[in-house]
C-alpha cells in the first residue's frame, strides 16, 4: 500500500518596512494566500529511486540542486525512511521574487513529512523544521517569511523579533504584481549600506520609512486604507531615491495609477521582483492587472485585505 503525505503553505508579502529593516527599523509582513505551495510524498517500489517533480527540478534525488536534495535527504536519514520516495512540488509563486517561495516550500515539505510519518506537528517544531530548509537556501535567514507563513496572519519585525498582529481589516484590494525582472536582494542591501556610509542623508530616508512603518501601524490598527495609501507612496518615494526602484516598476506603478490605483510601491529587495498596488474596488483592481499584463508583467494577484 503507498504511504502519501500532503502539505501547503501560502507566501508572504513585506507590507512595508524593507531596506530599512537591514539597519534595526521595524518592518510589516502579511500572508499572501494567493500564492500557495503544494508538496506531497509518496512511497514507491523498488528499483526506482527516490525522485522528485517540480518546476525547477524534475528527476532522480541524487542529481537535485542542492537546497532540495539536502532538504530531502535530511528527511530521509532523520526518518529512517526505508522505502524511495517521489516529492512532487506545485507551486503559483514565481522564486526570487519576495514572495517568501522557498519558506512556503520548507513549510509545506515539513508539514508532508510529519503527515507522511503520521506524527503530529506543533507550530514551533515547524517554524524550526523550516527554518532549517531556509538557511539551506539562503544562508541566513531573518526568520520573518517563515513566522507569518506559519502563523498565516501579520506579523512586526524587528531586530530578529518577531511579534504576531492582528488580520488586517483594511476595505480595499491588493494586487500583487511580479514584474518578470530578477532583482538581487543581496547587492540591493549591500548598495543602501554602501549609499548611507558614504552620505549620511542617505541615511534620513532609512529612519523615514522606518517612521512611515509605525505610521501604517496605527492605519491598519484604526481601518484606515486610505492613510495606508498615501504611506505607501511616501515610502516609495523613500526607496526610490534609495535606488532600489526599477524602470519596469516605475512604469508599471503609473500605469497603475491611470487605471485608478491610490498607492503602489516595490516589495522586497527591488530592483526588479515584486511590487504592490491599492485599489478600493475589485472593478478597479482588476483594470490594473490587465494593464500590467498589457505591460509584460510575469504574474498578477489580487487579494482582498478585509480579512
Amino acid at each position: 500500500m503507498t504511504q502519501q503525505g500532503y502539505g501547503e503553505a501560502n507566501g508572504k508579502v513585506i507590507l512595508i518596512g524593507e531596506h530599512a529593516v537591514t539597519f534595526g527599523e521595524p518592518a510589516i509582513a502579511i500572508p499572501f494566500t494567493t500564492g500557495k505551495v503544494r508538496a506531497k510524498i509518496e512511497s514507491i517500489e523498488e528499483p526506482l529511486s527516490s525522485c522528485i517533480k517540480s518546476d525547477v527540478y524534475e528527476g532522480e534525488l541524487i542529481n537535485a540542486p542542492e537546497h532540495l536534495k539536502a532538504v530531502i535527504t535530511r528527511f530521509v536519514e532523520k526518518y529512517e525512511i526505508q522505502t524511495p520516495i517521489k516529492v512532487s512540488i506545485d507551486t503559483n509563486l514565481p522564486p526570487s521574487r519576495g514572495l517568501g517561495s522557498s519558506a512556503a516550500m520548507a513549510v509545506a515539505f515539513v508539514r508532508a513529512s510529519f503527515d507522511y510519518l503520521n506524527k503530529p506537528l506543533s507550530d514551533e517544531l515547524l517554524i524550526e523544521e523550516a527554518n532549517w530548509a531556509e538557511r539551506i537556501a539562503h544562508g541566513k535567514p531573518s526568520g520573518i517569511d517563515t513566522q507569518t507563513i506559519v502563523s498565516n496572519k501579520p506579523v512586526w519585525f524587528k531586530q530578529g523579533k518577531v511579534t504576531t498582529l492582528k488580520p488586517l481589516e483594511l476595505n480595499g484590494y491588493m494586487i500583487v504584481i511580479d514584474t518578470g525582472v530578477l532583482g538581487s536582494t543581496k547587492q540591493a542591501v549591500e548598495d543602501v549600506h554602501n549609499l548611507c556610509k558614504e552620505d549620511s542623508t542617505y541615511l534620513e530616508h532609512v529612519k523615514h520609512i522606518g517612521q512611515l512603518v509605525y505610521e501604517a501601524s496605527d492605519s491598519i490598527e484604526h481601518h484606515n486604507f486610505e492613510k495606508l495609501a498615501s504611506i505607501f507612496n511616501l515610502c516609495q518615494e523613500s526607496l526610490r531615491t534609495l535606488t532600489v526602484s526599477h524602470n519596469k516598476i516605475e512604469t508599471l506603478l503609473e500605469a497603475s495609477k491611470q487605471q485608478g490605483a491610490i498607492a503602489g510601491k516595490l516589495t522586497g529587495g527591488g530592483r526588479g521582483g515584486s511590487m504592490i498596488v491599492l485599489a478600493s474596488t475589485l472593478e478597479v483592481a482588476e483594470k490594473i492587472v490587465e494593464s500590467a499584463k498589457d505591460l509584460g508583467a510575469h504574474h498578477t494577484w489580487i487579494e482582498y485585505l478585509g480579512g
